[in-house]
Protein backbone atom coordinates (compact mmCIF):
# COMPACT_ATOMS: atom_id res chain seq x y z
CA UNK A 1 0.00 0.00 0.00
CA UNK A 2 0.98 3.11 -0.54
CA UNK A 3 2.39 6.20 1.22
CA UNK A 4 -0.86 8.31 2.89
CA UNK A 5 1.26 11.36 2.11
CA UNK A 6 1.48 10.65 -1.40
CA UNK A 7 -1.87 11.19 -1.73
CA UNK A 8 -1.89 14.38 -3.00
CA UNK A 9 0.41 13.89 -5.47
CA UNK A 10 -1.44 10.82 -6.86
CA UNK A 11 -4.09 12.70 -6.91
CA UNK A 12 -2.80 15.65 -9.12
CA UNK A 13 -1.27 13.35 -11.04
CA UNK A 14 -4.94 11.70 -11.86
CA UNK A 15 -6.47 14.86 -12.62
CA UNK A 16 -3.84 15.60 -15.21
CA UNK A 17 -3.94 12.26 -17.07
CA UNK A 18 -8.09 12.86 -17.10
CA UNK A 19 -7.48 16.11 -18.68
CA UNK A 20 -5.45 15.15 -21.08
CA UNK A 21 -7.55 11.95 -21.95
CA UNK A 22 -10.42 14.70 -22.37
CA UNK A 23 -8.61 16.65 -24.51
CA UNK A 24 -7.29 13.70 -26.58
CA UNK A 25 -10.73 12.64 -27.31
CA UNK A 26 -12.72 15.66 -27.26
CA UNK A 27 -11.39 18.78 -28.22
CA UNK A 28 -8.91 17.26 -30.77
CA UNK A 29 -11.25 15.66 -32.57
CA UNK A 30 -13.82 18.28 -32.58
CA UNK A 31 -11.01 20.46 -33.42
CA UNK A 32 -10.87 18.48 -36.69
CA UNK A 33 -14.50 18.15 -37.24
CA UNK A 34 -14.78 22.34 -37.32
CA UNK A 35 -11.95 22.16 -39.79
CA UNK A 36 -13.66 19.42 -42.13
CA UNK A 37 -17.00 21.62 -41.71
CA UNK A 38 -14.97 24.74 -42.78
CA UNK A 39 -13.32 23.36 -45.76
CA UNK A 40 -16.67 21.94 -46.62
CA UNK A 41 -18.95 25.34 -46.56
CA UNK A 42 -16.05 27.12 -48.44
CA UNK A 43 -15.74 24.64 -51.40
CA UNK A 44 -20.26 24.57 -51.20
CA UNK A 45 -19.72 28.14 -52.00
CA UNK A 46 -17.24 28.62 -54.60
CA UNK A 47 -19.12 25.39 -56.60
CA UNK A 48 -22.39 27.33 -56.80
CA UNK A 49 -20.85 30.46 -57.22
CA UNK A 50 -19.44 28.43 -60.10
CA UNK A 51 -22.71 27.41 -61.09
CA UNK A 52 -24.19 30.63 -61.13
CA UNK A 53 -21.81 32.16 -63.16
CA UNK A 54 -21.50 29.63 -65.45
CA UNK A 55 -25.34 29.91 -66.20
CA UNK A 56 -25.54 33.55 -66.71
CA UNK A 57 -22.55 32.74 -69.10
CA UNK A 58 -24.45 29.53 -70.94
CA UNK A 59 -27.43 32.42 -71.36
CA UNK A 60 -25.40 35.58 -72.56
CA UNK A 61 -23.74 33.18 -75.18
CA UNK A 62 -27.32 31.37 -76.24
CA UNK A 63 -28.64 35.06 -76.10
CA UNK A 64 -26.25 36.21 -78.90
CA UNK A 65 -26.13 33.31 -80.65
CA UNK A 66 -29.85 32.96 -81.36
CA UNK A 67 -31.48 35.87 -83.47
CA UNK A 68 -32.47 38.79 -81.55
CA UNK A 69 -36.14 38.89 -80.97
CA UNK A 70 -37.98 38.00 -77.46
CA UNK A 71 -39.68 34.45 -78.19
CA UNK A 72 -35.68 33.39 -78.67
CA UNK A 73 -34.26 35.48 -75.65
CA UNK A 74 -37.04 33.76 -73.73
CA UNK A 75 -35.84 30.31 -75.71
CA UNK A 76 -32.38 30.97 -73.91
CA UNK A 77 -33.84 31.50 -70.71
CA UNK A 78 -35.75 28.48 -71.05
CA UNK A 79 -32.06 26.38 -72.52
CA UNK A 80 -30.37 27.74 -69.52
CA UNK A 81 -32.54 26.83 -67.27
CA UNK A 82 -33.51 23.24 -68.31
CA UNK A 83 -29.58 22.63 -68.68
CA UNK A 84 -28.29 23.60 -65.46
CA UNK A 85 -31.86 21.55 -63.33
CA UNK A 86 -30.57 18.26 -65.52
CA UNK A 87 -26.78 19.13 -63.92
CA UNK A 88 -28.81 19.96 -60.51
CA UNK A 89 -31.00 16.40 -60.38
CA UNK A 90 -27.81 14.35 -62.32
CA UNK A 91 -25.31 15.91 -58.75
CA UNK A 92 -28.32 15.32 -56.10
CA UNK A 93 -28.61 11.93 -57.66
CA UNK A 94 -25.08 11.19 -57.44
CA UNK A 95 -24.98 12.43 -53.60
CA UNK A 96 -27.85 10.73 -52.15
CA UNK A 97 -27.30 7.60 -54.03
CA UNK A 98 -23.21 7.51 -54.25
CA UNK A 99 -23.22 5.94 -57.14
Amino acid sequence: MTDPRELPQQVAELIELAKQYLRQETIEPMRRLGLSLAVAVVVTVLVSLGAVLASLALHRFLVEALPETSWWGVAAAGITSVVFLCGALVVGKMGVGGE
